[in-house]
């Protein structure tokens, strides 16, 4: 989630150091993570290594188990140095960000361990952020329903300021001091402001939002007074409750609980957790990126963030000069291959995917982006000329065979019969529910499976599939699109549902 002036009182902070040399570009892969960094090998693989005993801690506290399915769409995070990351954000303000692109869920944040080291626990280390970003991610994958803003944010704040063990062991639940200039700052945002920001305003300080926040659940996860009231009330908001009226049942009178906030906040806090060590070491992987990733790695992550389309052709020109500088490695054809397709540079793109295929034929990212360029050929041709269609779908199914837990593939096949207006198989739709299975995350998967269920007559399906999307905390406050189409369902109005979800998708979707 790019959110402008979430961290953004801290990052002069790391505008203002001197950043530390770094090393040869590498890829840290685990169960769950793939990280992205500019440094040695020893610390890549003590980095990754403390992604993996942080996930473990988050399953052990939270009680959720391990999920295999999701093993094969690990978060990758991008670990750049400031003035790196900088270049890629061009969002002064921001020092890191989730997102949720069909590829797979990705952190693209700053790393600088030179500034990290001078601070102290609960001070905003960049460890502190990429944790953060990650708990969204973890909520939104493994917690099913949707949650209230502040409980989002108030479960990220929670988890990311913990300090690794030599041991294995996590002690999690440190205060967030960067948010205490905010709390003590004299402002107030009453509890029911917080519960309920829909019905009672949204407060406009971020900052005294997130604080208060990760506030209230300390206070709730760790006080023994209120022991059990938390999980009465996320019981409240699963069975499909208000915020508002499962907080009142849950947390009784709110001045009461607006005083205890209070007092907590100026008095002592309560110690935080210590989670024990996972029973098994983490597996990490490591590889250096070749030479042509390393030299385009900085160039797609910025088109993959967003260009404006006036300038999409200079990036794309670099990186065709970068493929024809790396004509041998597969990884580069593809990477400038994708940027220039974003500039619809199309034949270009071709030829690079071809170039690609040859080096590496099993390469499922090349295959996609053939399907997706024969696609842009069908939009082109003369009316009942469904040969593109056909030829994307070969391509997609091909990806599939490559890499059989392609999301993107399951997503793009099922695509190419609903997008051409023909109606999509049984063994389409399967896929796209199979997708929905591994990327519980993708707002795209989501709504295409939404809108295919309502066709169906699987209104309640289709609901359950939007929930999450109408409670998005970063979501536009005035346009909630996905909420309005709930209440068409609820009150019997299918097609003008379905009408709305196909705006929708084709929103959500992007490019074909």
């Amino acid at each position: 989630m790019k959110t402008l002036g979430f961290w953004a009182a801290l990052a002069i902070a790391f505008l203002s150091g001197t950043a530390p040399a770094r090393a040869e570009w590498v890829e840290a892969r685990t169960h769950h993570f793939i990280l992205v960094t500019d440094s040695d090998r020893a610390a890549a693989r003590a980095f990754a290594t403390r992604l993996e005993q942080f996930d473990a801690a988050l399953r052990q506290l939270y009680g959720i188990p391990d999920n295999p399915d999701l093993h094969s769409r690990p978060v990758t995070i991008y670990a750049l140095a400031p003035e790196q990351f900088f270049k890629v954000c061009r969002c002064p303000g921001v020092l890191g960000y989730y997102s949720r692109p069909l590829t797979g869920p990705r952190i693209i944040a700053i790393s600088d361990p030179k500034a990290d080291r001078r601070l102290k626990l609960g001070d905003l280390h960049s460890q502190a952020l990429m944790l953060h970003e990650y708990s969204h991610h973890f909520m939104l994958t493994n917690f099913p329903g949707a949650y209230p803003y502040w409980y989002v944010e108030g479960f990220a704040e929670f988890n990311a300021n913990v300090d690794f063990q030599e041991d294995g062991s996590i002690v999690l639940g440190y205060p967030a001091n960067y948010r205490g200039s905010a709390l003590l700052g004299g402002s107030s945002l009453p509890l029911r402001r917080l519960i309920a920001p829909e019905q009672f305003g949204y407060g406009e300080n971020v900052n005294l939002n997130y604080g208060r926040a990760w506030l209230l659940t300390h206070y709730l996860m760790l006080r023994p007074q209120r022991a059990g009231q938390l999980d009465r009330y996320l019981a409240g908001i699963r069975a499909g409750q208000s915020s508002f009226v499962t907080a009142k049942e849950a947390f009784g009178d709110f001045a009461a609980l607006d005083d205890e906030l209070d007092a907590y906040m100026k008095g002592d806090l309560a110690p935080p957790l210590r989670i024990p060590a996972a029973a098994a070491a983490a597996e990490v992987r490591i590889r250096s990126l070749s030479a042509g990733e390393a030299d385009l790695l900085e160039l797609w992550l910025t088109m993959k963030d967003g260009v404006a389309k006036g300038y999409r052709k200079g990036f794309a020109l670099k990186a065709e000069r970068g493929a024809r500088k790396h004509p041998d490695d597969a990884a580069a054809q593809v990477m400038a291959a994708e940027v220039s397709f974003m500039a619809e540079r199309f034949a270009e793109a071709e030829a690079m995917a071809d170039r690609a295929l040859e080096l590496e034929p099993k390469s499922d990212r090349a295959m996609l982006l053939k399907g997706r360029l024969a696609v842009q050929k069908a939009l082109g041709a003369a009316p009942g000329d469904l040969a593109g269609w056909s030829e994307g779908r070969e391509w997609f199914v091909r990806a599939n065979r490559a890499n059989p837990q392609s999301v993107e593939a399951f997503y793009r096949y099922f695509g190419s019969y609903a997008w051409a207006g023909a109606k999509a198989p049984g063994g389409a739709i399967q896929g796209l529910m199979r997708a929905s299975v591994l990327a519980p995350e993708s707002e795209q998967v989501a709504v295409s499976l939404a809108l295919q269920k309502l066709r169906e007559g699987e209104g309640r399906a289709a609901r359950s599939l939007l929930i999450p999307l109408a409670s998005a905390p970063h979501r536009p406050r005035d346009d909630n699109v996905a909420q309005k189409i709930i209440d068409q369902i609820d009150a019997g109005e299918t097609k003008e549902a379905a009408a709305a979800l196909l705006l929708l998708e084709a929103k959500v979707r992007g490019p074909y």
